[in-house]
């Protein structure tokens, strides 16, 4: 892990950055260096894609005080055999993770394969 991304999950607590950083590296393996991934300091996130627009954008990593949401900007058309996906929005979904105990890496890996795949059919 670099220093921009150490430094960037430094400012959470150490729960939400272990967390973070779980579920970083597992996206990482699944989507570089097929895509492009960008931190957005503003927003405190970290996301994946092509491009910083809602076409482009795959998924992204966003640790909150407690918590930490992977989310999916086309994560209403993933196939989630799992259920773990929250959320009713048009087309963003997540998935919540307060500890890291609870994190289903295989849902999480199929999830992310299945978005990588959506976003490769659509481009």
């Amino acid at each position: 892990m670099n220093k921009e991304l150490k430094d960037f999950f430094e400012q959470f607590t150490p729960v939400v950055a272990d967390i973070g950083k779980t579920i970083f590296e597992v996206t990482e393996k699944i989507m570089l260096p097929k895509k492009k991934m960008w931190i957005d300091h503003a927003d405190k996130m970290i996301t994946f894609g092509t491009e910083k627009n809602m076409k482009g954008e795959i998924c992204y990593i966003k640790p909150l005080k407690d918590s930490v949401n992977l989310g999916f900007f086309h994560g209403a058309k993933l196939n989630d055999p799992k259920n773990l996906l929250q959320g009713t929005g048009k087309s963003l979904r997540h998935i919540k993770f307060k500890k890291k105990e609870d994190i289903d890496l295989d849902g999480v890996k199929q999830l992310l394969e299945t978005a990588l795949n959506e976003h490769n059919v659509r481009q």
